[in-house]
């Protein structure tokens, strides 16, 4: 490689190495923002899962005495009845309850005529938290009411409940451990990828945006050296953390891994070094990309507080891949791999889910990054040689 490029990339390194605030906001905030974010979300839902699911079930009940039997069996089942009146409605719309039990008066009526006798159940099944797990809570107690009341019915008219089941369902649940772990880790590839976007953000604005509003980059430009060799050397300095942040991001989700409650989620999730050097290999390319880009919109930007306005919106791009394949299934194919940022994100679910990836997949996201990589990267080149767009006001 040209020593020029190579002083000019060792001296932006250097440089930004100096500045506390340039390594605390890249590779700092980029490796450990997502990480700790991650393991205080699964921690969160996985103790307010685990809470509701293992609390005394309550019941709130409007005609308590139009079901007797009903609210015995409850009881018997280890559930706590209390009486409600009023509008059942307005007090879940309010918040005030999670759900209500009406039991209307003809109840018991129709239930000794053996006609199916009504319960109804007042939920929002919009409602944020865990408050689903108290509706199916309280659906199966009724549904296993209804079960038990229906054989015995049948058993005095000497019928045999088995009759009722023309058809069983014999479940083969083909999901792992590790297709589970990729399930609720489906955000992972988004925030290593974040993680690396922000490691490069800083100096790639730096080393553009901030040599204008800094009045350097005239002088700069005075040296001895082609234009191609100078803004080469910047953005190998520029990929260079960006690649710092992205093995600074592996390793710290190495480590937060035990303080994930992965156990009392039923998931597995294998994030050994075979695994890291895989997310490696299949995210560094994407260094060239997010250092190019980030340097053609530092370009165009007059201040460094303009140029951190814009880069900045870059990170929202790695997460629409993250959300569609969370939304939609996906079936992988060979030329998904060759779009940088959705080949990533299909590659390391694969490898979460415990499935070989080939290496002809490899190879085609590697070649897909680094073609689109090296292409905003000539065109950044290409924009450092113009000078209205370098020296505008």
């Amino acid at each position: 490689m040209n020593k020029q490029i190579l002083t000019v990339m060792f001296k932006e390194i250097k440089d930004n190495l100096r500045d506390k605030k340039t390594v605390m906001s890249s590779i700092f905030m980029g490796a450990v923002f997502g990480p700790i974010l991650l393991v205080v979300m699964m921690n969160a839902v996985s103790g307010m899962m685990k809470d509701k699911a293992e609390k005394q079930l309550e019941l709130h009940v409007n005609g308590i005495n139009n079901a007797k039997s009903f609210i015995t069996f409850v009881k018997s089942q280890g559930a706590k009845v209390s009486s409600f009146s009023g509008d059942a409605k307005k007090a879940i719309l309010d918040k005030d309850k999670e759900a209500i039990l009406v039991i209307p008066s003809n109840f018991a009526e129709k239930f000794e005529s053996g006609i199916p006798a009504e319960i109804q159940l007042y939920y929002d099944a919009t409602a944020k938290g865990a408050t689903n797990i108290t509706q199916k809570r309280i659906k199966s107690l009724i549904k296993s009411y209804s079960r038990s009341i229906g054989m015995i019915r049948l058993q005095l008219r000497g019928i045999s409940p088995s009759l009722l089941q023309a058809v069983t369902i014999e479940d083969h649940d083909v999901s792992t451990a590790e297709s589970k772990g990729a399930k609720a880790l489906a955000f992972l590839p988004y925030f290593l990828i974040m993680g690396l976007f922000m490691g490069s953000m800083y100096l790639a604005i730096d080393t553009m945006a901030g040599e204008k509003e800094r009045n350097s980059l005239e002088s700069l430009l005075l040296n001895p050296i082609k234009r191609s060799y100078l803004l080469t050397g910047k953005l190998l300095a520029t990929i260079s953390f960006g690649i710092i942040t992205l093995f600074a991001t592996l390793l710290t989700f190495k480590f937060a891994l035990p303080f994930m409650p992965l156990d009392t989620m039923g998931i597995s999730f294998n994030f050994g070094i075979k695994n890291i050097t895989l997310f490696a290999i299949l995210l560094a390319p994407l260094s060239v990309m997010a250092a190019s880009l980030q340097t053609i919109i530092a370009t165009f930007s007059k201040s460094f507080k303009e140029a951190q306005t814009y880069v900045s919106l870059l990170i929202f791009i790695p997460m629409i891949p993250s959300i569609i394949l969370m939304m939609v299934p996906v079936k992988e194919k060979l030329w998904m791999m060759f779009v940088p940022i959705l080949g990533q994100n299909l590659a390391i679910n694969q490898i979460l889910r415990g499935e070989p990836v080939s290496l002809l997949w490899f190879i085609a996201v590697a070649v897909g990054s680094l073609f689109v990589g090296l292409l905003l990267a000539l065109l950044a080149i290409k924009l450092y040689n113009r000078e209205s767009l370098l020296f505008s006001d």
